[in-house]
């Protein structure tokens, strides 16, 4: 409600009052004074500022707590990026891992190369084996 009125002051202090006195000798005020009556401008001066303790203590909590606001929204835009840093290193780790296991099936036979060098081809039950851990290697990292 305060926030409002603050808000609404800059309006009122630049709105114009006048004085001006009835036919029964009542003084009036007001910002717009009937047509038939000679008006006087009045100069408004503004409340005086408050100054003391409390007031200076609120200022300060409400910089706090704006500082604070400011704090965490920046820390929240700091996590944002790190989430959309690691969904982007995911989803490139993935598209990398289905175009293996897309190369995988293309792949008739697996082999290894032993001491001297030489080619050592795995069975059909170790390329299923390998195919399928694979799939679910993929499928756990990926979905």
């Amino acid at each position: 409600m305060s926030l409002i009125l603050l808000a609404l002051l800059p309006v009122v202090a630049h709105a114009s009052v006048y004085m001006w006195v009835d036919a029964d000798g009542n003084t009036h005020f007001g910002d717009q004074p009937p047509a038939e009556v000679a008006p006087k401008k009045v100069k408004v001066a503004p409340p005086p500022v408050s100054n003391d303790a409390s007031a200076k203590e609120r200022q300060q909590r409400m910089q706090d707590f704006l500082s604070e606001q400011q704090k965490d929204r920046e820390a929240r835009q700091v996590d944002q990026a790190k989430a959309a840093e690691q969904a982007a290193k995911k989803a490139d780790l993935c598209t990398r891992m289905r175009a293996q296991l897309k190369n995988m099936a293309r792949i008739s036979t697996f082999y290894g190369l032993d001491e001297n060098g030489d080619r050592v081809y795995a069975t059909e039950e170790e390329n299923e084996r390998l195919r399928k851990d694979f799939r679910d290697k993929v499928k756990q990292a990926c979905g």
